[in-house]
């Protein structure tokens, strides 16, 4: 008789993916000041992947306008990011989060390989 599929496995495997996520996908950190090359973007710059930020210098720099409303001619600056402090949290959370996946995972395969009374299925 099919029970399903139980919460706790569905739990297990979205915290999986998430901190596979969190930890592999790269990210954008906002720079201070205007948008780079455009008035319309999100002012942001784009980091590395955090396994990678986190062990090396990862500093992006972009060129941003130092007016809080730009317009076409202001003067600009080149303004850099440390992204590597954030890259280490991020590898932190995710492997939280992969590890707590992975318990959850063997916790609930042990269970379902026992019966009810304690005793195993297999013979």
């Amino acid at each position: 008789m099919s029970r399903g599929v139980r919460p706790a496995v569905v739990l297990s495997v979205a915290a999986l993916v998430l901190g596979g996520w969190i930890t592999v996908v790269p990210f954008d950190r906002p720079l201070p000041g205007g948008a780079p090359f455009s008035l319309e973007a999100t002012p942001a710059v784009g980091c590395r992947t955090p396994l990678l930020g986190m062990l090396g210098d990862d500093r992006p720099a972009a060129e941003v306008f130092t007016t809080p409303r730009p317009k076409i001619g202001d003067p600009t600056v080149m303004r850099s990011i440390d992204c590597t402090a954030r890259a280490r949290f991020r590898v932190a959370l995710g492997g939280v989060l992969l590890v707590a996946g992975l318990v959850g995972l063997a916790a609930s395969r042990s269970r379902s390989s026992t019966t009810p009374s304690g005793e195993s299925s297999v013979p």
